[in-house]
C-alpha cells in the first residue's frame, strides 16, 4: 500500500480525482459568454463554416479546434482543450505544493492539506470555468514547477512549455501570470542565482512568442487589436466616456453601449477618436473609488478563507527575522497590484482568485521554502506546542469557516445551476422553434453564460446571426451576412433578410431586446447617411 501515500498518488492522482468529483457532483459552468462564443465560432454555429483564426485568442489552437469540430461537432472540443490545461495546472501546483510541505508533513497529513487547499483556494476555478482562469493558472504555475526545481532541463522544458501553451490561449493574462509568480519563484529557487535560468528563459521565450505574433499579423489583425483596446477601455475599464457631438456619434456611442458592433458604418477608429473622451476628475474621483470598494466588498465576501490563509501564512512568516523587507515588499506588491487592477484597470474573479493563489504560494514559499525556517517537522511542532485550549479554538474556527464557505459554495452553485438550465431551456426553445428561419439576435448573449464547457450547445441546423458581442465585428460575420443576403453591410443585410417572404427563401426570426430592436430602428432609418460622413463599410 506505500503506493498509496506515495508522491506521485498526491502529485497526480488526488488532483484529478478532486477535480472529477468537483466536475461531476457539482458541475462546471462556464463564468461568461466568451466561451460558449468561442465555441460557437471554432465549431461554425455562428459562421459559415468553423473559423480557424481568432484575432485575440486561441492563437494556433484554432486550427486544431476548427479540424476537430468539423470532423465531429458533437464532441466539445474547446472545453476539452481548455480543461486538460487547467488540470495540468492543478498537477503542477500540486506538485509544488507537495515539494513544499513534504519535509513537514507526514503522508496523511499532508494529502488532507492539499485536499483543503484545493477545496478552498482551487475549486472555484473549476466550478467557474473560464479560458482565462485556464491561462492564468497555467503560466504561474509552470513558472513555479521549473522555478523549484533548479538546474533541471526536464522541469525547464516543461515549464516553459506550459508558459507557452498558455499564452497561446490568453496572452495578455498568461503574462500576468508568470510576472505574479516571481517572488514565489526566487524564493522557490532559493534566491535570484538558481532562478535566473527559469525567470530569463520565461522572459525571453515571452518575448519571442509576442515578436512572432506581432510579426505573422495581417493589417485586419492589427486593426481588431486596436478595435478591441479601444472598447476595452470603454466597456471592461470605464476609462472614457461618450461625448457624441452629431447624431451619427451618438448612434455610435449607443451602439457601444449594446456591443452591437458589427456596423463598421457606425461603430469604427473614427467614433473612439472623436466621441469618447478621458475625463481624469471623474475616473479618478468617481469611478476608481467605487471599483475599488466594490471589489473590496465582494473579497471579502467571496474569498474569506484565502484572506483568512495569507492572514496566517503572512504572520507566521513574520516569526522569521531573514529578509523581512523581502517579506513587506512582497505583501504591498500584491495588495496594491490587486488594487490598481480593480480601480484603474478591470479584476473579475476568474482574475483575482489565481492571482490570491499566487499570493499565499509566495507565503508558503517564504515560510517553508528552501534556506528558511522552519526546520523539517517545525510546521508539526509548532501546532504540538499550542495549549490545548487554543487548539481547540483553532480547529473550531477552522470548522466554522470551513462550514460557512461550503454553504457559500453550494448556494453558488444552486444559483449557477439554476441560470444553467434556465439559459439551456431559451437555447433549444430557439433551435426546436426555427425551422428553416434564420434566427437574429441581439442582446441575448447572457444565454451562453453558464453553460458547462463539456457539452455541446447549437441552435439547430443552419446559420446564426448573433449581432452583439465583441464577436460581431470578426471577419467571419461579413462573410457570413454576404452569404445570406448578397451583401456584408449589415444595415443592409438585416434589410433584405426583413424583406424576404418565408415561401421565397430562408427568413429570419428576430430575437431582440426591447433596447436592441430600438437601435436597430434608428439605423434603419437613418439610412444611408452614415456612408457619407464614416469610412466605408465591410
Amino acid at each position: 500500500m506505500n503506493w498509496f501515500f506515495g508522491r506521485a498518488t498526491r502529485v497526480v492522482l488526488l488532483p484529478l480525482v478532486l477535480i472529477a468529483a468537483t466536475v461531476k457532483g457539482l458541475g462546471s459552468y462556464t463564468e461568461t459568454s466568451d466561451d460558449q462564443t468561442l465555441a460557437w465560432l471554432f465549431s461554425g454555429v455562428l459562421a459559415l463554416k468553423p473559423v480557424a483564426s481568432v484575432p485575440l485568442y486561441m492563437h494556433g489552437y484554432g486550427h486544431l479546434l476548427a479540424a476537430a469540430y468539423a470532423w465531429d461537432p458533437g464532441v466539445p472540443w474547446l472545453g476539452l482543450l481548455l480543461g486538460f490545461l487547467l488540470a495540468t495546472a492543478t498537477v503542477l501546483v500540486f506538485a509544488v505544493l507537495d515539494r513544499l510541505l513534504r519535509p513537514h508533513l507526514r503522508p496523511v497529513p499532508l494529502a488532507l492539506v492539499l485536499t483543503l487547499f484545493f477545496g478552498l483556494a482551487w475549486l472555484e476555478h473549476w466550478l467557474w470555468f473560464s479560458h482565462g482562469r485556464a491561462a492564468l493558472l497555467l503560466a504561474g504555475a509552470g513558472v513555479l514547477f521549473a522555478a523549484q526545481r533548479p538546474g533541471r532541463r526536464g522541469a525547464l522544458a516543461l515549464g516553459l512549455l506550459a508558459l507557452v501553451a498558455a499564452w497561446l490561449v490568453r496572452p495578455g493574462l498568461a503574462v500576468l501570470g508568470a510576472v505574479a509568480v516571481v517572488p514565489a519563484a526566487l524564493l522557490l529557487a532559493g534566491g535570484w542565482r538558481r532562478a535566473a535560468p527559469v525567470l530569463g528563459s520565461a522572459a525571453l521565450g515571452l518575448l519571442l512568442v509576442t515578436g512572432v505574433l506581432h510579426w505573422l499579423q495581417t493589417p485586419a489583425e492589427a486593426a481588431a487589436r486596436r478595435r478591441d483596446a479601444s472598447l476595452t477601455r470603454i466597456l471592461d475599464y470605464n476609462q472614457l466616456q461618450p461625448q457624441p457631438h452629431t447624431p451619427l456619434d451618438s448612434l455610435g456611442t449607443a451602439a457601444v453601449g449594446l456591443w452591437l458592433l458589427g456596423d463598421s458604418s457606425v461603430v469604427n477608429e473614427r467614433l473612439f477618436q472623436q466621441a469618447y473622451h478621458f475625463d481624469a476628475a471623474r475616473f479618478f474621483g468617481q469611478e476608481v473609488p467605487a471599483k475599488v470598494g466594490l471589489r473590496l466588498g465582494l473579497l471579502e465576501r467571496d474569498y474569506f478563507p484565502v484572506l483568512l490563509a495569507l492572514a496566517v501564512s503572512g504572520g507566521l512568516g513574520l516569526r522569521r527575522r531573514e529578509r523581512l523587507a523581502w517579506f513587506w515588499v512582497v505583501q504591498m506588491a500584491f495588495a496594491n497590484g490587486l488594487l490598481v487592477l480593480a480601480g484603474l484597470l478591470k479584476l473579475p474573479p476568474r482574475v483575482e482568485l489565481p492571482l490570491l493563489d499566487f499570493w499565499l504560494l509566495s507565503n508558503l514559499a517564504y515560510w517553508l521554502g528552501p534556506g528558511s525556517e522552519p526546520a523539517p517537522g517545525q510546521a508539526a511542532s509548532f501546532w504540538l506546542g499550542l495549549a490545548p485550549r487554543w487548539r481547540g479554538a483553532v480547529l473550531a474556527g477552522g470548522a466554522l469557516v470551513l462550514g460557512l464557505y461550503g454553504a457559500k459554495t453550494w448556494h453558488r452553485q444552486r444559483a449557477l445551476h439554476f441560470e444553467q438550465r434556465t439559459n439551456e431551456r431559451d437555447l433549444a426553445y430557439v433551435a426546436h422553434r426555427r425551422q428553416s428561419a434564420i434566427p437574429v439576435l441581439a442582446g441575448h448573449n447572457d444565454w451562453l453564460k453558464s453553460l458547462s464547457p463539456f457539452r455541446t450547445y447549437n441552435l439547430g441546423r443552419g446559420p446564426v446571426l448573433l449581432l452583439t458581442g465583441w464577436q460581431s465585428a470578426d471577419a467571419s460575420q461579413a462573410a457570413l451576412r454576404r452569404a445570406l443576403s448578397g451583401t456584408a453591410d449589415q444595415t443592409e443585410c438585416l434589410r433584405r433578410l426583413a424583406r424576404t417572404e418565408p415561401a421565397a427563401g430562408a427568413s429570419a426570426w428576430w430575437l431582440l431586446t426591447p433596447d436592441a430592436a430600438r437601435w436597430l430602428m434608428r439605423r434603419q432609418a437613418l439610412g444611408e447617411a452614415p456612408n457619407r460622413t464614416g469610412p466605408a463599410r465591410n
